[in-house]
């Protein structure tokens, strides 16, 4: 039987409301001082297995609905006392945080005894189930970086933004530091790679370890909004307002080093897609780039003729040139995680660039984790994967 001893390990309750694991929920219909707590949220057992616990006492049917995998809800049983409970038993290949919702007689909620964070568009309930191939997520007793919530006008977006920056453990002890700028998957935002992928967790070890010289990393939204705010339109203003307004102001107002071998950008799912089309159009502003549980193509088709994506996908053009190529760019990444629902838009993106001869190049790297889907699980492996390389 499986043991897992750090399920209490604090980056497990890391969560976007509260560092502290939260108060169990109360027996209703009783004051305050009457503190009755009831067996329900979600608790991880030192097996592996998740307990779920619902007070629903009218309720005529719950279960429990993964994101990942919403065609097959986990039914639960009704006990004596209202409480609907169910076990989702310890899988190796099931590791890591699971977003969850609640079905109740056919209608969807979020229960506020389990943790939450920000993803399919909306606060949603997690649970982190322990993945013993990701221990550089876990809190340790080495020094620790800050996040910095900041604020900054988009002239393009036409209102205010806010980013998230991880500063390094030194970082106000001076010096200067490289950036890695980000992004997020569809339907999240700028706080997801901090509660949903731990990357703050996983510099601090990184840097400790001595593996990854310190740098800074900044999230943005990469969603929609401000006067674009239709998604066929999403991609080009987010790149102006990154190019004309994020980086000048990160550059203005912390110690980086501003210039392009210091600066990266990388993403998951359609932030990879941001980043390849950013990053292949600014070869004067980035030197590295990062596909996490992504892809090269910004529309991807099922045929693999290169020449029929190029009027969609015309940022790809500069690979072709592979002398300049190199020059440009000290990191061109590729990672997927082997059971990603999308591995075939992978596999699609591996036949052009062996058409092409990208995979040759000096600078290329290609990586699968084995047994990972396209989650928040695996962009931890591929983040730890990334920052790595990025700026060596």
């Amino acid at each position: 039987m499986e043991h897992f001893d750090f399920i209490r390990n604090r980056a497990f309750d890391d969560r976007t409301y509260a560092f502290v694991p939260q108060t169990p929920q109360a027996e209703p219909g009783k004051p305050f001082w009457e503190f009755t707590p009831m067996d329900t949220g979600a608790k991880v057992m030192e097996n592996g297995d998740v307990h779920f616990g619902f007070y629903a006492p009218d309720a005529k049917e719950v279960s429990v609905v993964f994101g990942l995998d919403p065609e097959h809800p986990l039914p639960m049983e009704k006990g004596d006392d209202g409480i609907w409970k169910a076990v989702l038993k310890y899988g190796p290949h099931y590791c890591g945080p699971k977003a969850f919702t609640f079905q109740i007689d056919g209608g969807e909620t979020i229960n506020p005894y389990c943790p939450v964070y920000y993803s399919y568009g909306m606060p949603v309930n997690y649970v982190e189930i322990p993945d013993p191939n990701a221990d550089f997520v876990l809190m340790r007793d080495v020094p620790h970086g800050s996040i910095v919530y900041d604020f900054y006008y988009s002239d393009v977006l036409e209102e205010d933004e806010r980013c998230l920056i991880y500063l390094p453990p030194n970082y106000h002890e001076g010096g200067e530091y490289p950036v890695l700028y980000l992004q997020h998957g569809y339907g999240e935002n700028e706080t997801s790679w901090i509660f949903n992928g731990k990357v703050n967790h996983i510099m601090d070890n990184l840097i400790a370890d001595g593996k990854i010289e310190p740098f800074i990393v900044v999230m943005n939204n990469g969603m929609f909004h401000g006067k674009y705010n239709v998604f066929a339109d999403f991609q080009d203003p987010f790149e102006r307002s990154l190019i004309e307004c994020c980086i000048p102001h990160i550059e203005k107002k912390y110690h980086v080093i501003a210039d392009k071998w210091h600066r990266a950008i990388a993403g998951f799912s359609m932030g990879s897609m941001q980043s390849c089309v950013i990053g292949l159009r600014h070869p004067e502003v980035f030197s590295g780039i990062g596909l996490l549980s992504g892809f090269m193509r910004r529309v991807g088709r099922p045929d693999t003729d290169l020449s029929k994506d190029l009027e969609l996908n015309d940022h790809l053009k500069l690979m072709m040139d592979k002398e300049k190529f190199e020059q440009d760019y000290r990191l061109f990444f590729r990672g997927v995680g082997s059971l990603d629902a999308k591995f075939d838009a992978f596999q699609v993106d591996d036949e052009i660039c062996e058409e092409q001869g990208f995979n040759q190049y000096q600078n290329y790297v290609r990586f699968v984790a084995e047994g990972y889907p396209h989650d928040w699980a695996v962009m931890r492996v591929l983040f730890h994967e990334f920052a790595n390389r990025v700026f060596r």
